[in-house]
């Protein structure tokens, strides 16, 4: 049985102006399977939106944009995450 999460990502500058054309990565880490990856693209409002199966409900995701880490949290159904960038 897999499990659907579904969130999206905002990226936007110091400003507040949305980021366009941004690879955003995403690590998942579960109770007991090992860690997977998804990688989405912020469209021209600046925002990634994922849909990812999983072999069990993760406990978090780890954003990422190129080799910077950009933070962990719970991956939440239906969530709208910000990131400043």
């Amino acid at each position: 049985m897999s499990t659907v999460v579904s969130f999206a990502v905002e990226v936007v500058d110091g400003e507040g102006i949305p980021v366009a054309a941004l690879e955003i990565g995403a690590r998942y880490r579960y109770p007991e399977a090992p860690r997977t990856w998804s990688s989405e693209h912020t469209d021209g409002e600046g925002c990634a939106r994922f849909r990812d199966s999983h072999i069990e409900r993760p406990v978090e995701v780890c954003f990422f944009v190129g080799d910077d880490e950009c933070g962990s949290f719970a991956p939440v159904d239906g969530t709208h995450f910000v990131l400043e960038m």
